[in-house]
């Protein structure tokens, strides 16, 4: 298990809200993100950090479109 941290990132560029979970792998942590973003239907996008690297960006227009 990894360490992931996802910050949910809202139109005006304010991170509110952050989630900090233990993911298996980086789908795993994409499936959380976009769990996120249907909680949380303020959030333009989720930043998803593994540690201090960023590893990639999950968008509502990508979970409304999945």
């Amino acid at each position: 298990m990894q360490v992931f941290t996802f910050f949910c990132v809202e139109s005006d560029g304010s991170v509110p809200r952050f989630d900090v979970t233990p993911c298996a792998d980086d789908h795993a942590a994409r499936l959380r993100a976009f769990e996120l973003l249907d909680m949380h239907h303020r959030c333009d996008f989720v930043e998803v950090w593994r540690g201090a690297q960023r590893v990639f960006d999950v968008f509502a227009s990508q979970a409304a479109a999945a």
